[in-house]
């Protein structure tokens, strides 16, 4: 039913995404928390949750699928293929940190593998991301002695040290935001100018 009802209009969509956005909030808080947690958190009962996603696996893989869609979109909507690099790029940092605290969760469950995060869907996420790194490379805006896995190794941490901050209350988020982003633009060293 989970596939039926993630396509289906309506209350059956509302209810999906309520759960899912439910999730995430409980997972942050507590990656233990039981599935009934879960149910209370997005308005319904356990039933309904259990027609959804029937097990804590299958509410893991809806995060990661919706994960992924979320990166799609975002992706999307920051037209990365769209003027310089230097406009583009802080779009970049800005679409995967929109997306933190899905990705901080889904990252730390034991239950996904490496096979999991290799998926087509979740590269074809970030398709539009990898082909920004090349044409900035290209530019020589991004080193040429960085390869793309270690672009996308950085930027997600930094993306988790960022959330991490305004989860523990110590930066607002566009405090950290604004961090991730300088961190990433310039590293942490002053340059002179």
């Amino acid at each position: 039913m989970a596939s039926t009802a993630s396509s289906a209009p309506g209350t059956l969509a509302r209810t999906r995404r309520a759960i899912l956005d439910a999730a995430i909030a409980v997972y942050t808080e507590d990656k233990a928390a039981p599935l009934g947690e879960v149910a209370r958190a997005a308005g319904v009962g356990r039933s309904t949750l259990h027609r959804y996603f029937p097990d804590r696996a299958a509410l893991v893989r809806g995060l990661l699928e919706d994960c992924t869609e979320t990166i799609e979109r975002a992706l999307a909507d920051a037209a990365l293929d769209q003027g310089p690099i230097a406009e583009a790029f802080p779009r970049l940092v800005r679409a995967f940190f929109e997306a933190g605290p899905r990705v901080e969760f889904l990252f730390s469950e034991p239950s996904l593998t490496a096979d999991d995060w290799a998926s087509p869907s979740w590269e074809a996420a970030q398709l539009p991301a990898a082909v920004l790194f090349a044409r900035g490379q290209a530019q020589g805006f991004f080193s040429r002695e960085m390869d793309m896995e270690w672009f996308f190794r950085i930027l997600w941490y930094a993306v988790a040290a960022g959330w991490e901050a305004v989860s523990e209350g110590s930066l607002a988020r566009h405090e950290a935001l604004d961090r991730v982003t300088r961190t990433l633009q310039g590293g942490v060293l002053a340059h002179d100018s």
